[in-house]
């Protein structure tokens, strides 16, 4: 029998890689893909692709408590930059809560979280953003009302060279520049290749719960398969494309949070000396992509730059 999973932010980068992953194995999984605007074209795309498409809006617990009736299953996440959230960052945390108590009025057996660690915490007080604090709430409101639950620390994501258009060829002087907000051309960077890995992630632990829940549930799994330097990204377009780089480092990116998250990368790093990737994302059976992969299959094409 199939399970239904209810998918947020499912025309966004991170719920849209689960989604379409889990479409293309209806055998296991049917997919409630939850979205404010059901007849935007990413989500008119998902309902071709078989999902049932449905208007949910994080804010409003009505509207979620419907939305996840009949659900096996919920993936998770906020979005900082949302409009809602910039306006009132205090809004991320009343959103992952109110997604966590329609989770607890359906009865969800499996629910996963994308999250990051408490930026106050990891600083010593020092660096506090709020893109860090809103999440890291909700993993404690989350085990406060024991939702049976995983916890997915993401990585920054490979696919914002391209959404956020970070890097960019430059054809008349025939070199790749990568321009980025305050993170230094050799800090080392938790690196995450959205669409293969975290969805890979998420289907793991849904595949792995019945046998392995007492081992998952409240587990943090590292999603990120290295850590990167701005320069070892420039690295491999000069491997693979044959392009030289620059790396151009901005003051910054006009949003105090994010200057804040950024400076935090900077100084103490995402996650300590995590060995990366995961073991306990390795024992799920997922084999991480590195940065090579991504500028093959994404970055290079999407900058027009041809293959060695």
């Amino acid at each position: 029998m199939t399970r239904l999973i209810a998918v947020c932010g499912a025309t966004g980068n991170q719920g849209g890689s689960v989604a379409k992953l889990l479409l293309e194995h209806s055998d296991q999984y049917r997919v409630r893909a939850l979205t404010r605007d059901p007849q935007s074209a990413p989500a008119r795309n998902l309902a071709v692709l078989g999902a049932e498409v449905v208007k949910a809006d994080l804010t409003i617990p009505s509207e979620l408590h419907d939305a996840l009736r009949g659900c096996w299953g919920v993936f998770g996440v906020t979005n900082f930059y949302d409009s809602k959230i910039k306006d009132d960052p205090g809004s991320e945390e009343r959103q992952g809560k109110n997604l966590v108590d329609a989770a607890i009025a359906n009865g969800v057996k499996c629910f996963v979280w994308s999250t990051l660690p408490s930026s106050h915490k990891i600083s010593g007080g020092r660096l506090v953003s709020r893109i860090y604090e809103g999440k890291y709430h909700v993993d404690d409101y989350i085990r406060e009302k024991n939702v049976p639950a995983v916890f997915l620390y993401t990585g920054n994501f490979y696919e914002n060279m391209v959404l956020r258009s970070h890097m960019k060829y430059n054809h008349v002087l025939d070199r790749v520049e990568f321009h980025q907000p305050i993170i230094k051309e050799d800090t080392k960077l938790a690196m995450l290749y959205v669409q293969k890995d975290l969805s890979a992630v998420t289907k793991a632990v849904l595949d792995n719960w019945d046998a392995r829940k007492d081992e998952l549930n409240y587990r943090y799994l590292y999603v990120a398969n290295a850590r990167l330097t701005p320069r070892d990204i420039l690295a491999s377009v000069k491997k693979l494309a044959g392009k030289d780089g620059v790396y151009i480092c901005l003051p910054n990116t006009g949003v105090p949070d994010r200057d804040i998250m950024f400076q935090l990368h900077n100084e103490v790093g995402m996650y300590g000396t995590k060995e990366l990737p995961d073991e306990n994302i390795l024992k799920l059976g997922v084999q991480m992509h590195n940065i090579d992969d991504f500028v093959r299959e994404v970055l290079a094409p999407h900058l027009g730059l041809p293959l060695l």
